[in-house]
């Protein structure tokens, strides 16, 4: 039961880590253009790193966590990175994609506890 407190407690804090990412834009896209096949990549296995954690937590088997941390190692590996601003916009998006998947979860957690 413990674990599960930990995918919900991180997932309250979720509203503030958006904001922070999408502030993090800001300085971010004065100095470069994205690569967009990078952002989709980073959102993606962002969210999946979130949804293996929550396997995890919810006891499904040390496997989805170990999983969970290949994540940004897999990500690295297969970006685009020409330069340091294009890591910077990786690893953004990759936090942008676990606080949404993390609020989602949240908010359908909600919505399953209201509708008892």
């Amino acid at each position: 039961m413990q674990n599960k407190q930990i995918g919900e407690s991180l997932a309250k804090k979720s509203p503030i880590a958006i904001i922070f990412t999408l502030l993090a834009f800001i300085p971010l896209a004065m100095n470069s253009s994205p690569i967009i096949g990078n952002l989709v990549s980073a959102l993606i296995l962002g969210a999946m790193t979130v949804v293996l954690l929550l396997g995890y937590w919810h006891g499904k088997g040390g496997s989805f966590f170990i999983v969970a941390l290949l994540m940004p190692l897999v990500l690295v590996v297969i970006a685009d990175l020409p330069n340091f601003i294009a890591l910077a916009w990786l690893i953004n998006c990759f936090f942008l994609g676990t606080a949404s998947c993390l609020f989602i979860y949240s908010f359908l957690s909600k919505l399953k506890t209201s509708e008892k």
